[in-house]
């Protein structure tokens, strides 16, 4: 992040919070390295309904369920879009957004609708990791953002990837669209999502991908933090069958959605080098698959294919 970027989310933050309650902020949790010594050892309040933990590097936002069964637009949603989200923020859209980019996050853009190709550009920005927290029967509760969502169309946990930092948008009035649209965590495109997912999915309610999954969401207004952070990358176990049908951790996945998941991957980590196994696919669906991938972006040395423990 840019030192100019740094200066406008503390000059924001100011605005927001009032310089003294800024600099209380700052003296309370310091980064390591920066020389100052922290003095609150656990997240500290940043605003209301957001706290930031410093050495853990993450933005903790109060929010309460609002939704446990039905198709979604949202995960999570500011005021507004209690109808298709499964928990509301009790903070500010401006506030997450300055607390994400003070643990040095960098918003890009939402989808961008394309009138030249009749399709949606994907969003941009940092990649983030999004954990739920909450209590049930008096113990303490943690899942996976996706652990509370069902794939419409396979009835299943969709396989977990990054989200996307996307910000956003600037109103005439400077304010943050999301703030008066409530579109907060976006599971669907829309043009104005503080958080989104890298992977297009259309926001007609006839084609929505994902519903609550009841089985695991707490009652209706339990209240729950949700934990973002930094992305880190995944070790996926990817196998392509005799039919040419790829798997992901088990999940059946589309060769598009393969490329996304290892797109996002490679972008975390250059380093990790995935592994196809195949069992049995023909070697011209072996071909087929590694043009796919590579027209997506990712250069050769990025892959490698397995047959039976031999390189091919």
């Amino acid at each position: 992040m840019t030192r100019t970027r740094i200066a406008l989310l503390i000059a924001t933050a100011v605005a927001a919070a009032g310089s003294g309650a800024f600099v209380q902020l700052v003296q309370s949790t310091s980064a390591p390295g920066t020389g100052a010594q922290p003095v609150a050892r656990g997240p500290a309040q940043f605003q209301p309904g957001v706290c930031i933990d410093w050495p853990g590097r993450a933005v903790r936002v109060a929010t309460h369920v609002v939704l446990r069964r039905g198709p979604l637009e949202f995960l999570a949603c500011f005021s507004g879009k209690e109808h298709e989200s499964i928990v509301r923020f009790e903070a500010a859209a401006e506030h997450v957004y300055v607390a994400l980019g003070l643990i040095g996050l960098e918003p890009g853009h939402p989808p961008v609708w394309d009138p030249g190709t009749t399709n949606c550009r994907p969003p941009t920005g940092d990649l983030i990791d999004i954990t739920l927290e909450w209590e049930g029967d008096g113990k303490p509760r943690v899942a996976g953002a996706y652990d509370w969502l069902r794939e419409v169309e396979y009835a299943r946990t969709p396989p977990a990837r990054p989200w996307v930092f996307a910000g956003s948008v600037r109103l005439e009035d400077e304010t943050l669209a999301a703030g008066h649209s409530g579109v907060g965590v976006a599971l669907v495109d829309f043009p104005d999502s503080l958080i989104a997912l890298s992977c297009r999915h259309s926001s007609r309610n006839a084609e929505l991908w994902v519903e609550a999954n009841a089985d695991v969401v707490p009652p209706i207004g339990t209240p729950v933090q949700l934990v973002l952070r930094p992305a880190t990358a995944r070790q996926y176990r990817i196998v392509m069958s005799a039919l040419g049908e790829l798997r992901v951790d088990g999940r059946y996945v589309a060769w598009a959605d393969l490329a996304d998941l290892l797109a996002l991957n490679r972008r975390l980590d250059e380093a990790i080098v995935p592994t196809i196994r195949v069992e049995g696919a023909l070697e011209s669906d072996v071909r087929l698959l590694r043009a796919e991938l590579e027209s997506s972006g990712l250069s050769p040395d990025a892959l490698r294919f397995t047959v039976d423990e031999r390189p091919r």
